[in-house]
C-alpha cells in the first residue's frame, strides 16, 4: 500500500468518524429541543463516555476568577409587582404649567462596605478600608479611611415566618437601583407569595451578581418532578412537565440537582428509592403535606415517616449559619478542580428567619457560593445545578387559568416555559394548596 493510499484511507476514516459524530449530536439535540445547545453537547459527550474531556474543557473555560470591578447592573429580569410599591403623588398648582428642572447627575464615589468577614473576601476583625475617589473635570482626589466593621447580626429564634424578608445591606456603595430590596414577583388572590431581588454579594469581587427568590414553605405545596433522563424511567405521577389541573394552581418552579454521574446523593420520591440516601448530606425534603425544608440527613432530618420526597446532591455548603464546605475536601462540587472553576451556580437554603430561598449567582467557585449564602442569611444551604442555563427559577402569569406563561427571575436563565413543556432533569414546583385539586400532584 502506497503512502498516498494510506493517507487517503486515514482521511476517509476521519471523515466517516466526524460525520457519525455530527449525526449523533444532531439526533441528540433534536431529541432535546428545549435544552440549551451548550448543555446538549456536553450531555451528549458525557453519555458517550467523554465526560473526562468535558470536565477538562469546563475547567479550562471557567478558570478565570470574577472581575474585581463592580457590575453596573443587576440580573433581576422580572418586573417587580407594582402593587407592592409605594406610589408618589405630584401636586401642581391649578392654571399653571408643571415645570421640570433638570438636575445634573451626581456620580457618587464607590465605597467598599463589608458587613462581615468571609473566606472569599477576608478583612481585619476590627476595621476595614474604605476607598473613595472623587473626580472633577480638572482634578482627582483619592482618600483612604479606616472605619469599624459592622458586627454580624445575631439570629433570634421565632416560630413566626415573615411574609417578606428584611431588605439586604449592599456590600458596595453606592447601591444600584433596587439592589437588595425585596419585591413581590408573584401574588395569589392579591397576596404576595414570592419575593425576589438581586445583589452584588461579594465586596471584593464586585462583578458577581446574585438573584434570589424567597417563599414561605408553609403557604405553598412543594412537589418534585422527574425528568426524562434524571431520574428517567416510567410510571411517575409527577413526570417531566407540569400538566393537567395542576397548571391552574402553579406558582413557581426551580431546577433540581446534578446529573447522577456527578453526585452520590440520594433520590427518594413517590414511594421509590432511586438512589440510596447518604448520612450527613444536605437534603431538600418535602413532607407528606407538601411543606419543604433543607436540612442534613441523619441530623436535622431523620427517617421518621413524614417525608414524601428527599433529594440530595452533595454535603452542605452552610450549616447552622456557618460555611462548612471546606470540611469535605474530597467532594467534587461540580468538577471544581480545587475550587478553581468559576460557574453560574444555584443553591437552595433554609434561612434563619424560616423562609426558603433559591439563589442563582455567578460566576463563582464553591467557596464564593458558600460565602454568598452566608451573606444572604442562610441557616442551612445546599448546592443545586450549575453551568449555563441549568440554574433556573420562574414564576407564572395568569394564576387560575388553564394556560400559563413562565417568567424567569434572572436574565441569565433560559426558556421561561421549560417546566411546562418538558424537562430532561428533575425540578421542583410550588403550588397554591387552596386551589390545587386533590391528586393533581404527588
Amino acid at each position: 500500500m502506497t503512502r498516498r493510499l494510506i493517507l487517503r484511507v486515514i482521511g476517509i476514516l476521519v471523515a466517516v468518524f466526524f460525520l457519525a459524530v455530527a449525526v449523533s449530536v444532531t439526533q441528540y439535540v433534536r431529541a432535546h429541543p428545549r435544552d440549551p445547545l451548550q448543555q446538549n453537547i456536553a450531555s451528549w459527550a458525557r453519555e458517550n463516555k467523554m465526560g473526562a474531556i468535558v470536565d477538562q474543557l469546563e475547567a479550562w473555560l471557567h478558570n478565570d476568577p470574577p472581575a474585581v470591578a463592580p457590575a453596573d447592573s443587576l440580573a433581576l429580569a422580572i418586573t417587580p409587582d407594582t402593587a407592592a410599591q409605594t406610589s408618589t403623588t405630584v401636586t401642581t398648582t391649578p392654571g399653571k404649567l408643571e415645570t421640570t428642572t433638570s438636575v445634573p447627575e451626581v456620580i457618587k464615589p464607590l465605597q467598599i462596605r463589608p458587613t462581615a468577614a468571609i473566606s472569599s473576601c477576608p478583612i481585619d476583625n476590627t476595621a476595614a478600608t474604605v476607598v473613595t475617589s472623587t473626580t472633577t473635570s480638572t482634578t482627582t482626589t483619592s482618600t483612604t479611611t479606616t472605619v469599624p466593621v459592622l458586627e454580624t447580626s445575631t439570629t433570634t429564634t421565632s416560630t413566626t415566618i415573615p411574609l417578606k424578608p428584611e431588605d439586604l445591606s449592599s456590600q458596595l456603595l453606592p447601591a444600584l437601583p433596587g439592589e437588595g430590596k425585596w419585591q413581590a414577583v408573584m401574588r395569589v388572590r392579591t397576596k404576595p407569595i414570592v419575593y425576589a431581588t438581586s445583589i452584588r454579594p461579594l465586596w471584593c469581587f464586585g462583578s458577581v451578581v446574585a438573584t434570589m427568590a424567597t417563599f414561605d414553605p408553609t403557604r405553598v405545596r412543594t412537589a418534585m418532578f422527574n425528568g426524562t433522563e434524571m431520574p428517567g424511567g416510567k410510571g411517575w405521577k409527577n413526570g417531566s412537565k407540569i400538566r393537567g389541573t395542576a397548571v391552574r394552581s402553579l406558582i413557581a418552579s426551580f431546577n433540581g440537582g446534578f446529573r447522577f454521574e456527578h453526585e452520590p446523593g440520594g433520590y427518594v420520591t413517590e414511594g421509590k428509592t432511586v438512589r440510596k440516601l447518604r448520612k450527613g448530606y444536605a437534603t431538600l425534603a418535602i413532607s407528606q403535606d407538601g411543606i419543604s425544608t433543607v436540612g442534613i440527613w441523619g441530623d436535622t432530618i431523620t427517617d421518621d415517616g413524614s417525608w414524601a420526597t428527599l433529594r440530595q446532591n452533595l454535603p452542605p455548603l452552610v450549616h447552622n449559619g456557618k460555611s462548612v464546605y471546606a470540611n469535605y475536601p474530597k467532594v467534587d462540587w461540580g468538577n471544581d478542580f480545587g475550587n478553581k472553576v468559576y460557574n453560574f451556580r444555584s443553591a437552595i437554603c433554609l434561612r434563619t428567619d424560616g423562609l426558603m430561598m433559591f439563589v442563582a449567582v455567578g460566576k463563582v467557585n464553591i467557596g464564593m457560593l458558600a460565602d454568598t449564602l452566608l451573606v444572604l442569611g442562610c441557616k442551612t444551604g445546599m448546592e443545586l445545578d450549575i453551568n449555563g442555563q441549568w440554574p433556573y427559577f420562574a414564576v407564572y402569569s395568569d394564576f387560575g387559568k388553564a394556560t400559563r406563561w413562565g417568567e424567569i427571575i434572572d436574565n441569565r436563565m433560559g426558556d421561561p416555559n421549560r417546566h411546562l413543556n418538558g424537562s430532561t432533569k428533575d425540578f421542583f414546583a410550588l403550588f397554591d394548596p387552596e386551589t390545587l385539586a386533590a391528586g393533581a400532584v404527588k
